[in-house]
């Protein structure tokens, strides 16, 4: 038998984003990098949660969903030894992991540290989607910490309290939003005539599954695929807005700035100045 790889707390497959460290947790936010033959066994001695945010997860672990689509939110007890991956080596996550002598005094969480669970409440998901959008402008530590207590005591909410069973054609309104994101043109009422579903039922599945809107969710996607591409000095306002799908720059600024705070100009100016900082080259 193959002795399983020894990752440390905080490590994964991919490559990270973004990331933040507190008292109790480490976030970060990965793209997958490897196929799924390249993806060994691994063991983490830390417990922690995976949230799926693109792609199609798969895991090897006891009662982890063998293939999870986005956006699916799982949470990994502390010892958990898996083989988890995306289908194709495609996909981007978040994953918060936690102490695991911060769960030892919480008698609730003692079932959750037996085997994988996947929350399925609508309150997990929205609290993950925050901390995504908390850690991609940098994060606050309070918030950030706060977000992962509340991730944490979502593992003991009631059965009465999960969502129904959502119907296949959510999960592909999700995917479309995300994937089509950069397409300017992109209309809501459009993804929901090709599932054949009204945009307002569209719209009301979503809030209830997820805590957000579709439309939220494209926001969202564009402003952060705008966060990658400002790293780049070579590509213009323009050229990144147009990239992402904002109609011009001034849309992507807005946008911009209603999420993090600063126009993408700050940003820009911000990220490149922290970059000299890290390598010795001020002045």
């Amino acid at each position: 038998m193959t002795t399983p790889l020894q990752f440390k707390s905080g490590q994964f497959y991919g490559d990270v984003h973004h990331g933040a460290r507190g008292s109790i947790f480490d976030i970060r936010r990965l793209k997958a990098t490897r196929g799924e033959d390249e993806v060994e066994t691994q063991r983490h001695d830390d417990a922690h949660f995976v949230f799926v945010l693109s792609g199609t997860y798969i895991s090897s672990a006891l009662h982890a969903p063998a293939r999870a689509p986005s956006p699916t939110l799982v949470f990994n007890p502390a010892g958990t030894t898996h083989r988890d991956r995306f289908v194709d080596g495609k996909g981007g996550f978040m994953t918060v992991s936690l102490d695991p002598a911060q769960l030892s005094g919480a008698e609730e969480l003692h079932a959750a540290q037996e085997c994988a669970t996947v929350l399925r409440d609508t309150a997990s998901a929205a609290a993950a989607f925050r901390l995504a959008r908390e850690i991609g402008r940098g994060g606050d530590a309070a918030l950030l910490e706060a977000g992962a207590w509340e991730m944490l005591a979502s593992l003991h909410r009631t059965p009465q309290k999960t969502r129904p069973s959502l119907p296949a054609w959510a999960h592909q309104a999700y995917e479309a939003v995300m994937d089509l994101a950069n397409d300017r043109h992109l209309r809501i009422a459009d993804v929901a005539a090709a599932l054949g579903v009204h945009p307002v039922h569209l719209a009301r599945v979503f809030r209830q599954a997820w805590g957000c809107s579709p439309g939220d969710l494209l926001r969202w996607r564009r402003v952060d695929q705008a966060c990658g591409l400002l790293h780049r000095p070579e590509l213009s306002m323009a050229d990144v807005a147009l990239s992402v799908g904002f109609a011009d720059q001034s849309h992507m600024s807005r946008a911009f700035q209603a999420r993090y705070g600063m126009t993408p100009s700050n940003y820009r100016r911000q990220m490149f100045q922290t970059s000299k900082t890290m390598l010795g080259l001020q002045d």
